[in-house]
């Protein structure tokens, strides 16, 4: 219950300490909404790996590649909270299958592309599906799982199920392109597609809000505008430089477009989404933490493929093999912090999940150039501190919200996922060119004396690392060319020692990032062994009760 301006928990009673066992339909609706979710999430990052193979099918350069990228990510932000709507209109379980119909058309579209063009605008209707598919399987698995005991078991379950497909991407990428080609990573969509419909279809049971509403189109449309020109933004800020009239247009009509958003929201009788929610000091802190762990995780992820990659060597499948232990990590622990939820409540799991990947990112600093012991180490410690992050705040987020505004709850928490983990690509990959645009050209200068031919090296090395289209393909592992094979060796160590420094500056930020959430956590998550969700049911009980 609360007490003036303090949350005072009350822990549940003894004989609400045992979860039930989940029914036979409740286990095939988690299998039916994880496929899907992990098939998304695998496409996420599984393209990137191909770009190489598609640039030399189609003969274009990584300007074209941009949007294969691009548009899944685009797509996909923008279209997030009106899937969420129609959802909460007219059906979860249509919309999910809709979403997984129309996806898994997509990829065909994509495996079978004849041009980079038709490529890329299938796969922003991939984005558009994946984002329709997101927010319905959270949905379903919410409405699903009534019993809040039950609810925060699954949603880690879920949860770990999504995680693997982001971890395993690269890893399954570099298999399926080396041994069956570029197209191959989106025709495998299609047999996993067709289970999940019809998984969901006879096992998934419908649910959505019964009562009387309407479509919020001003609202759909400003949301539409302000996210998507703040995706834009962000995934071609660091190509044309933050300060390209383009980008801060862009900026500029995101923010305008937010403030008339919230403005329109507040006057609506039947909002799309309920911006009362964010008055809530602790939900929107809450979801102001699922972003700042998105972003650091996005963004670690970019900076360790391009380390392992580019710095390293490895492979594609090699670097993914070294990812494994934050995918295996992620996967044992987001079902067991499903389960503690109901004993510790949110605030300490998160706390002590922020720690953690805090602690797991300083150890990725301190490996620099050790042996990929250290980092693998990192890692693991980064998924364990992920996952007891987000499936509690996943959990909150559902539980926070009316039981008939689920698409909605799912849609906003989804957002901040997607939002989260585009800025962090953007802004980390940023810090790494500005990075090696500060540094290189000083470090050459001891092996090159000719300032001409050392800014042209320089602005090559550069130009390449700004990583605004691809993971795969970054010098310095990219010859450089030089007539003497001593200082062409040289060239290629500062660059390496330098991108290593860059990559220590960028996961620096997402410490700082994550310390921020952590300290804020600290004062204001509250205290108790309960969760919030807990805390307000029975402050609402207690408030029926008074009158």
């Amino acid at each position: 219950m609360r007490s003036g301006s303090t949350w005072r928990i009350v822990p549940p009673p003894q004989n609400e300490g045992m979860t039930r066992p989940m029914s036979h339909t409740q286990r095939i609706t988690l299998v039916a909404t994880g496929l899907g979710l992990f098939m998304i999430f695998l496409d996420a990052l599984i393209v990137n790996v191909a770009l190489p193979s598609i640039q030399t099918s189609f003969n274009v350069g990584e300007e074209g590649l941009q949007w294969v990228v691009a548009a899944y990510s685009l797509g996909m932000a923008v279209f997030i909270m009106t899937a969420a709507t129609l959802a909460d209109l007219h059906g979860r379980r249509l919309w999910y299958v809709i979403g997984i119909t129309v996806f898994t058309l997509a990829s065909i579209a994509c495996g079978i592309a004849p041009s980079l063009e038709v490529l890329n605008i299938a796969r922003g209707v991939q984005g558009v599906a994946a984002a329709t598919a997101n927010v319905t399987s959270l949905a379903l698995v919410s409405a699903a799982f009534p019993d809040p005991k039950q609810k925060a078991r699954a949603i880690g379950i879920w949860t770990a199920i999504a995680s693997v497909g982001t971890a395993i991407g690269p890893t399954l990428g570099g298999v399926l392109v080396e041994q069956f080609g570029w197209r191959s990573i989106f025709l495998v969509n299609v047999p996993v597609g067709i289970v999940v419909v019809f998984l969901s279809l006879r096992y998934v049971a419908e649910s959505r809000d019964e009562r009387p509403r309407h479509l919020d189109l001003p609202g759909q449309a400003l949301f539409a505008a302000a996210v998507g020109a703040l995706a834009y933004a962000v995934i071609q800020g660091p190509k044309d430089g933050w300060g390209s009239p383009l980008i801060l247009a862009l900026l500029a009509i995101a923010a305008v477009g937010t403030f008339l958003f919230v403005r329109s929201e507040q006057r609506s009788a039947d909002p799309m989404m309920d911006i009362s929610l964010f008055r809530d000091r602790e939900y929107s802190l809450a979801i102001g933490t699922i972003c700042a762990v998105m972003f650091s995780m996005y963004g670690m992820l970019l900076l360790i493929t391009q380390y392992l990659q580019n710095v390293r060597g490895y492979t594609a499948v090699h670097t993914g093999l070294v990812i494994l232990p934050l995918s295996f990590a992620i996967t044992i622990v987001s079902p067991l912090a499903g389960r503690l939820v109901g004993h510790f409540g949110v605030r300490r799991l998160v706390l002590f999940g922020l720690a953690a990947l805090i602690l797991g990112l300083l150890g990725m600093v301190a490996g620099g150039h050790g042996n990929a012991g250290i980092v693998m180490a990192g890692l693991a410690m980064a998924g364990i501190g992920a996952a007891l992050c987000m499936t509690p705040l996943t959990t909150l987020a559902m539980t926070s919200v009316p039981p008939q505004r689920a698409g909605m709850a799912s849609g906003i928490m989804s957002a901040q996922r997607a939002i989260g983990s585009t800025i962090g690509f953007a802004v980390l990959g940023s810090v790494l060119a500005a990075w090696l645009s500060a540094t290189l050209n000083p470090d050459l200068a001891k092996i090159i004396p000719d300032a001409a031919e050392r800014r042209a090296i320089s602005a090559v090395i550069v130009s390449h690392a700004n990583p605004h289209a691809q993971v795969a393909e970054i010098v310095p592992r990219r010859p450089i060319a030089h007539p003497d094979p001593s200082i062409q060796q040289a060239i290629a160590a500062a660059a390496d020692n330098d991108f290593v420094q860059g990559i220590r500056a960028g996961l620096l930020v997402a410490i700082a990032v994550l310390t921020i959430a952590l300290l804020l956590g600290w004062r204001w998550f509250p205290r108790g062994t309960g969760s919030l969700a807990e805390a307000k049911r029975e402050e609402a009980k207690l408030a029926t009760s008074e009158d």
